[in-house]
């Protein structure tokens, strides 16, 4: 149980996700009811929540790419400076349109820098460990993520600070954790390991049908999860009035029970045939789409986004386990991309329910949501993922 820990190279990879987690989190609990501050219309919401996503799909792949050619810490500090540079946009930003412009530079960061920690751990992890590193990555991702709203919801009930105020306190701590990033981390990839060509690689991963498998199930899920991430936010500012420390502070409870499936992953839950335990998860990510039009008060969504947080922090683990046990050291980073550009096209497509959501009400694209959370767990059934 966290043998990792005790291991220093381990540990100072994995505060990483924890401080990003920490800062990113504050950062999006508040991102909805900013943009609505600043006057943002459905569409606009759903291209500042997704367009981060859709920059993803084209820089995903070539990312993992880079950092299979020069290196892991490269990339790392890339995303990092990148992401800094959209959080001063939104620290200055008087419309919607402005936070459509940070967006994109969190696409520019390369689809984000968690597939290029997952390689790290991959690279530097005995086959026996992976599992329980990964499961320790995640848990230490999910502690920043509940510590982030936690702040974020605290300070935001003291009178005299505004979401514009949480900007700037995100964008200073960005400094200091590209200082640390500079500082403490040393390379992970092997520089002996075989040079091929990517094209190759791509091709070997493609054609495996069990990574076949893994990229539908998690494009399907992430389409369904971001229904839910984006609408119940949506509905609780505009039709049930909620303050913007309610609506913040639904990230909290997602990430304490992300943080409570990724403690129990890494403890004794790793222990647990994967398929089955995939397969019960994906279920219930659907099935908190189907019970968001019911969810009429806060502590209904609090019940919904709990659910949420278990659905997600325990697919992650299973998914990026079996991922970094198909790959090998010299395509980690290329199936690590390939995967999160899977998930990434699923939250880009939740672009098209905004006509539905604006001619026919939220319920429906819930229940869609839901068909399509449900439609997760065919890969893992009939390709027998994880078995």
């Amino acid at each position: 149980m966290f043998a990792t820990v005790k291991k220093p190279a381990f540990m100072k990879i994995y505060a990483i996700p924890l401080l990003t987690m920490m800062i990113q989190s504050m950062s999006g609990a508040i991102s909805i009811p900013y943009a609505l501050d600043l006057g943002a219309s459905v569409l606009q919401v759903n291209l500042i929540t997704t367009i981060r996503s859709a920059m993803g799909i084209f820089l995903l792949v070539p990312f993992g790419i880079l950092s299979d050619r020069f290196g892991r810490k490269p990339m790392v500090l890339y995303s990092r400076v990148v992401t800094l540079l959209g959080t001063a946009v939104r620290v200055f930003a008087t419309e919607p349109n402005h936070l459509v412009m940070a967006s994109l530079f969190g696409g520019f960061a390369g689809g984000g820098f968690f597939p290029i920690l997952l390689t790290m751990i991959g690279d530097i992890a005995k086959p026996e460990e992976r599992q329980e590193a990964i499961s320790t990555l995640f848990f230490f991702s999910s502690m920043g993520l509940m510590i982030g709203p936690a702040m974020c919801t605290g300070l935001l009930l003291l009178p005299q600070i505004t979401m514009r105020n949480i900007y700037q306190i995100t964008a200073i701590a960005n400094i200091g954790l590209i200082i640390y990033l500079t500082l403490t981390i040393k390379e992970t990839k092997s520089q002996t390991q075989e040079k091929r060509s990517s094209r190759l690689h791509i091709s070997t991963l493609i054609k495996n049908t069990n990574f076949q498998g893994l990229l539908a199930m998690s494009f399907l899920y992430f389409f369904s999860r971001s229904v839910v991430q984006t609408y119940i936010p949506i509905f609780a500012s505009v039709d049930l009035q909620l303050t913007n420390a309610e609506v913040a502070s639904f990230s909290f409870y997602r990430s304490l029970a992300i943080m409570i499936i990724r403690f129990s992953s890494a403890t004794f839950l790793m222990k647990l045939p994967k398929r089955p335990f995939l397969i019960s998860v994906l279920l219930l990510g659907g099935m908190t789409s189907f019970m968001a039009p019911l969810a009429n008060n806060y502590l209904l969504i609090v019940f919904i986004f709990f659910f949420s947080g278990i659905s997600y922090g325990a697919t992650s683990i299973l998914g990026n386990t079996l991922v970094s046990n198909i790959s090998t050291p010299e395509n980690r980073g290329i199936a690590n991309s390939l995967y999160n550009l899977a998930q990434s096209s699923g939250n880009i497509t939740k672009l098209v329910t905004t006509p539905i959501a604006d001619i026919l009400g939220l319920t429906y694209v819930f229940i869609i949501g839901g068909i399509v959370g449900f439609t997760s767990a065919i890969p893992a059934i009939f390709k027998k993922i994880g078995k």
